[in-house]
């Protein structure tokens, strides 16, 4: 009996051995984003979690932060590049302070589609930035640029607005972009630069009178409950993807690197089809729960005054001069 005890308790030390060293060797991740969890963002980042667990046999995990635990857009990057947060769901418009090439992302009607905005990511035009992100501490983890924000952008504001005109005075919530910036106030609109995660209050406070937002992002924020008004714009379209510190990157293996640029894909279809729900489920909720009007103005005059804001934009250096029309000219999307 004593010798039964005494082989039970080896083989329960060896078992706790195995389970600890099974512990040690799991590599985790800390992945953040300023969107809520029941957006199209955090459902995407769950199932991109879900996927990279999955994928590796429990072998890697990452753990995701939503709603801007990390801090806002900006400080999460530099968070990444630092070091201090392995991943971040990335809006590419904000590297603008970083590299010349996605200060066009949000120039106002320059893609023409998704696909037109993708093939420019997976382009020579865009290389520069990609290399010099690498070489700051960042590595985009899709390749293919799949995660496509289905869901149209627009204008969530506290009145009726259908026209350029209509943006009289209003002060409109924009981030840290010289070319959101100068878009808006091309428009007509009086821009203040406002966190995403400071939106609602700023609403509530009478800070700012809106913000371009889809409207799926103006329910899951709760900015519904405050603006009553959306306007469709389409001003441009957004691919996101999810960058991880180039250290972390290194010290994967080559199996560990192909797992989670196989869960990005994965979880880029998940992204699209959520964010494809923003303008229908959401859009219902917005209307019969929070009474919001949706307006779907004709665009022809926000695209004439595109027109000029894009040639002011490279005329005083905003955008890469030439930069517009070359990707015009991109093909085969």
């Amino acid at each position: 009996m004593v010798r039964l005890g005494r082989m039970t308790a080896l083989a329960s030390g060896i078992v706790a051995a195995l389970m600890s060293a099974a512990s040690a060797q799991q590599v985790m991740f800390r992945l953040g984003h300023v969107d809520a969890q029941a957006s199209h963002s955090g459902v995407g980042a769950d199932a991109f979690a879900a996927a990279v667990a999955r994928l590796s046999n429990g072998e890697m995990k990452v753990n995701v932060f939503h709603a801007g635990q990390f801090g806002p857009i900006p400080e999460e990057i530099r968070n990444v590049l630092s070091g201090t947060q392995d991943m971040h769901l990335i809006f590419p418009e904000f590297l603008v302070s970083l590299a010349d090439e996605p200060k066009v992302i949000s120039a106002p009607h320059l893609f023409k589609s998704h696909a037109h905005q993708q093939a420019f990511f997976r382009s020579p035009l865009f290389k520069p930035t990609l290399d010099k992100l690498a070489a700051l501490g960042g590595i985009m983890l899709d390749d293919e640029w799949t995660w496509w924000q289905r869901d149209p952008r627009g204008l969530i504001t506290v009145r009726p607005i259908k026209t350029p005109d209509d943006l009289k005075g209003l002060k409109l919530r924009i981030w840290e972009s010289r070319t959101a910036i100068a878009t808006w106030k091309g428009f007509g609109a009086d821009t203040i630069v406002v966190p995403r995660p400071e939106m609602y209050l700023a609403l509530k406070q009478g800070i700012i009178e809106g913000g371009p937002e889809t409207i799926s992002l103006a329910v899951d924020a709760k900015n519904v409950e405050v603006a009553k008004h959306w306007t469709r714009t389409d001003e441009y379209f957004q691919i996101i993807n999810v960058m991880i510190n180039a250290r972390k990157w290194q010290s994967l293996t080559d199996a560990q690197r192909a797992v989670l640029r196989q869960a990005a894909k994965e979880a880029g279809q998940v992204f699209q089809q959520e964010s494809a729900k923003g303008f229908t489920e959401k859009r219902a909720r917005a209307e019969k729960e929070f009474g919001v009007a949706v307006y779907e103005p004709d665009l022809t005059p926000w695209r004439a005054k595109a027109r000029g804001i894009i040639e002011a934009l490279e005329a005083d250096g905003t955008i890469p001069k030439g930069l517009p029309a070359k990707i015009s000219q991109i093909t085969g999307f």
